[in-house]
């Protein structure tokens, strides 16, 4: 017997997308859901998902090695059942977790590879995400911030090596999503570490880095760059640029040494716009970089710099002259005592001027540090009464740091 009504669910599994108005429809009918199990599949997808209505179809994305990306698309059969799944299924449980559903955003197309990401417009849909894991993949980074809108690009940054820098850029279809992003997907974690979004503050323009260069050089350095202390002694550049890029575009980070080569605890960050440094100076006041709060505020240029270097210089060979006795170094620490932990045990003895356990580059503690006290009485009474002591779990070992 001839069919005269054909299933028209049936054509769209053989031709999904084999016309535009079939795209245009589809789309409507398309949810993403998120926050998977890994050991879901598209069965397990399907099956669940038709509780709202009839599925169509259902794939769990995958990475290049085949596994799970913890997200998948639903296709339903029409709009209703779609808008009934994103209202129904959001915190539903699947294989041990919440999952949330929402409209999928993304056509299926190359429309958004047509835009001009050189444009302004296209710099108000950008997006600066950082403290990313260094596996995260643009499809990662894609795939995750896609739960605020539709992504038309993202991109990881990374070294001349191919190695991940940290941080990327999205690009959202539209200007709310944008917002929409930053609003919701700070502190959210990837791959094990909380990101944080911001708007994209660096312009793609022509004008760029020469358009910079252009402005009088005592203008660029007092207005872009920003002076930075109180800055642990281990701190490297890159911990200063990655902690600073939370401001915006970091150009430049220099640690200022002594004439020994050891970093006199304090450094300079240029950054792109003067707008970038003004907020730094108003934002990362106080915030915590390897232990210590940092203080920032305008950088006042190379002759003041050099003077304090030479000051820094000055006190620190008459501060070990005058105070060789007052440090003293700890060894066998336990690998998760932090600077606060060792200056909690230390100060039961006496004042305690400064502390630090230092690190390897990665921030993996090296399980050794120094203590130095106010007076050399104390320092004495530090070795005596504390020499052996057990601190979580380790005995420690108290002397007198003589590399002070």
């Amino acid at each position: 017997m001839k069919v005269t009504n054909r299933d028209n669910r049936n054509g769209r599994r053989s031709h999904p997308y084999k016309k535009k108005e079939d795209n245009d429809d589809a789309q409507g009918r398309r949810v993403y859901i998120g926050n998977l199990s890994w050991g879901v599949s598209w069965q397990d997808l399907k099956d669940h998902m038709r509780e709202a209505g009839e599925v169509t179809r259902a794939d769990v994305m995958t990475g290049s090695d085949g596994r799970s990306k913890g997200c998948g698309i639903v296709e339903y059969s029409s709009k209703a059942d779609a808008r009934h799944a994103v209202s129904s299924l959001t915190d539903t449980e699947l294989d041990g977790r919440k999952i949330f559903v929402r409209e999928d955003r993304e056509e299926r197309g190359t429309r958004s590879g047509n835009r001009d990401r050189s444009s302004p417009d296209a710099q108000s849909r950008r997006v600066y995400v950082g403290n990313l894991s260094w596996d995260v993949a643009w499809q990662d980074l894609k795939d995750h911030m896609r739960e605020a809108g539709e992504v038309s690009h993202a991109e990881v940054i990374k070294e001349a090596d191919g190695r991940s820098k940290g941080f990327g850029i999205v690009e959202y279809a539209t200007y709310d999503e944008a917002q929409d992003a930053i609003e919701t997907l700070t502190e959210t974690e990837l791959k094990g570490r909380t990101i944080y979004v911001r708007e994209d503050r660096e312009s793609n323009s022509n004008g760029g880095s020469n358009a910079r260069a252009s402005t009088s050089e005592s203008t660029s350095s007092s207005s872009s760059s920003v002076y930075i202390w109180n800055l642990a002694y281990n701190t490297s550049w890159q911990d200063l640029k990655d902690h600073c890029r939370a401001a915006g575009n970091v150009d430049q980070a220099t640690i200022l040494t002594g004439s020994d080569g050891r970093s006199i605890g304090c450094g300079v960050v240029v950054y792109q716009h003067p707008k970038e440094a003004a907020r730094a100076i108003r934002e990362l006041k106080d915030s915590e970089l390897n232990g210590r709060p940092m203080y920032l505020r305008e950088d006042r240029g190379k002759n003041e710099r050099n003077d304090r270097k030479d000051r820094d210089d000055r006190d620190d060979r008459s501060y070990r002259d005058d105070k060789s006795g007052t440090q003293l170094f700890v060894a066998n620490l336990s690998y998760d005592t932090s600077w606060q932990d060792l200056k909690d045990l230390f100060k039961e003895v006496g004042k305690v001027e400064h502390v630090e356990v230092m690190e390897h580059p990665d921030g993996r503690k090296k399980g050794f540090g120094t203590v130095r006290f106010s007076n050399e009485e104390d320092a004495e009474n530090a070795i005596d009464e504390l020499n052996g002591v057990e601190l979580q779990g380790r005995e420690l070992e108290v002397r007198l740091d003589t590399k002070a």
